[in-house]
This record gives C-alpha cells, sequence and structure tokens, in this order.
C-alpha cells in the first residue's frame, strides 16, 4: 500500500500522435499511450517505443491526475535501452518526483510496477528480479539491453516505473517475452544503470546495430542441428532485415555466424558485447557459414545506428 501511494504522484499517461491537447478535436490521429514517471527537475523517463514514431515535440504530451494535461519535449534517446528523456514545463513549484535508486537490484529481489494495464488506471503488479546481470533480447527490430524480471506485464505498462521496496526506480518497463502473442510471464525492463546513465549525461545515445537477429544453435529444432557438421558452434541468423547494412554485406538468414573479428562465438550476449563496444560507422567482421555448416566466408558488415 505504501509503495503505491509512492508512486501516484509521479506516475503519468504519455500520449503520442495527439496533434492537440484533446483528443477528441484530432479524430484521425491514432493515439498511442504509456506510463512515465517525473524524476528530478519536471524530468521524465520512459519507453522509446510509444514516441519513435514522433519526433515532433507538439504531438507528445502527459496526463496527471493532480495536474492535468501538458505538452512535453523529448530531450534525449537511448534506442539501444528503449528509453526517452522528456521535460515537462517549467513552473516554480517542484513536481512530485521517484528517487533513483543508488544501488542496481540484486536477482530475488521483490520489486513492483506501475502502470495503466489495457487502460485500467494506476495499477501496481509484482515482480521478482529473475536475472543478476542484463541480458540482450531482440524487439521493435534491434537487439536492446534489458533486465529480465519474473512478471506479468500486460499492454499499457510500457515506460512505467519498476521500484523497490523503497519505492526507489530500479528500471521502466520496455517489453516482455511471448509466444504467439502469449506472456511467458518473463518481463524485459530498461536497466537502472541506463537510465541513471541518460540522467547524468541528457544526450541522444545512438547504438550500434547490424539490421539482423542471432539465435544460440542449441535452441533450433532437432532437424536443424541434425544437419550441421558434429562440434559446430555458432549463432543462427534471423531477421534479416531487407536492405539493411547485413544483407547488404551478404549475410543471409539461417546463416551460423562462427567468429567476429576473428574470435569464435557462439553466445548472443558475446557477440552483443563486441558490437556495442564499437560506434555506428565502424565496422566487424564476421566469419560465416551456410545453415549446414559449409561454404564459409568472411563478411565486412558496417554497424549503423538503431533507428
Amino acid at each position: 500500500m505504501k509503495i503505491h501511494h509512492s508512486i501516484l504522484g509521479a506516475a503519468l499517461i504519455l500520449f503520442a500522435g495527439c496533434a492537440t491537447s484533446h483528443a477528441q478535436e484530432a479524430p484521425h490521429k491514432k493515439l498511442q499511450a504509456a506510463s512515465v514517471e517525473i524524476l528530478l527537475n519536471g524530468r521524465l523517463v520512459g519507453s522509446g517505443c510509444v514516441a519513435s514514431a514522433s519526433n515532433d515535440k507538439d504531438k507528445l504530451e502527459i496526463l496527471s491526475p493532480t495536474f492535468g494535461r501538458h505538452p512535453v519535449t523529448v530531450l534525449a534517446r537511448d534506442r539501444g535501452h528503449d528509453l526517452l528523456l522528456l521535460a515537462l514545463p517549467k513552473r516554480a513549484e517542484a513536481y512530485p518526483h521517484l528517487a533513483v535508486a543508488v544501488a542496481a537490484p540484486r536477482v530475488g529481489e521483490r520489486v513492483w510496477l506501475h502502470g495503466a494495464p489495457v487502460f485500467r488506471h494506476h495499477i501496481t503488479l509484482p515482480g521478482t528480479i529473475a536475472r543478476a546481470n542484463t541480458t540482450f533480447e531482440f524487439y521493435d527490430g534491434a537487439f536492446r539491453e534489458i533486465q529480465h524480471i519474473a512478471a506479468l506485464a500486460p499492454m499499457g505498462t510500457s515506460g512505467g516505473p519498476w521500484v523497490n521496496t523503497r519505492g526507489e526506480l530500479i528500471g521502466v518497463q520496455s517489453a516482455a517475452m511471448s509466444i504467439n502473442q502469449n506472456h511467458q510471464g518473463i518481463a524485459y525492463a530498461a536497466p537502472w544503470a541506463a537510465v541513471r546513465a541518460l540522467l547524468k549525461n541528457p544526450r541522444t545515445v545512438e547504438s550500434a546495430t547490424m539490421n539482423a537477429a542471432v539465435e544460440e544453435i542449441w535452441g533450433q529444432s532437432p532437424e536443424f542441428i541434425g544437419k550441421l557438421p558434429k562440434g559446430t558452434r555458432g549463432l543462427v541468423v534471423r531477421h534479416v532485415q531487407s536492405k539493411g547494412t547485413a544483407a547488404t554485406a551478404g549475410l543471409k538468414e539461417w546463416d551460423i555466424i562462427t567468429a567476429i573479428n576473428g574470435k569464435p562465438i557462439e553466445r548472443t550476449d558475446n557477440l552483443m558485447h563486441r558490437i556495442r563496444a564499437k560506434r555506428p560507422g565502424q565496422s566487424i567482421k564476421l566469419r560465416v557459414t551456410d545453415r549446414i555448416g559449409k561454404n564459409p566466408r568472411t563478411l565486412t558488415v558496417k554497424l549503423v545506428p538503431i533507428k
């Protein structure tokens, strides 16, 4: 009860795609809504997915039960963590706000998500930190670095605050693990460290991508694995973006990446850490085979920023 009420004043609804301050005045616009939360100095942090299609500051608004509806401006984006930093209009009186935790949450720690699932207001949901370290998940066309939380996070909670037992922000809800649109009980949150970094240095962060996903070999079907030479190690290429940088370099769906920059690779996280260590515009060299482990070749892939 105490945690729920401590969040209420600082948790707002963000609307994207509305051209005026009243939705009924723009019936041709498709409204998207998500949660955001106020931090210090009237700055808000939330998920970038809802506002990703809009760059016009007059198309983003927040709705508060205490101080009404107001336009907000975009200060910075971090698409590698699905984060958006916004600013409220300046006013003499300080806005209510959440404090950011002083340390990252620990695996097994109890946490809570506040949001508006399926257009129901002010719902607080429980969760548990499910992994000691951050990891990478592929959604909305790119890998994002996230924190796994064991929880149900319904539609409408994106951008909502994850808080600890002291009501301090430890992450921002982004997405969830699903199979055939069925929730698997794992939520994805933009991690504590990324939120702190964006607040400390409010500038847009460009993260590198190769416009393709990968999956680990052990997760493939027995039929697929059975066609590979015994002992094959690597990552299976999936979701190659048409005309993207990986496709341009010659990478194909179901190819197998066996090395990056001359070093063997078989874990998704290892590949992504090496890609994120690069800047957009730099290149990586991939050693690749076809889907049955034959026809090895070396490709140079120029990295580009996540869009």
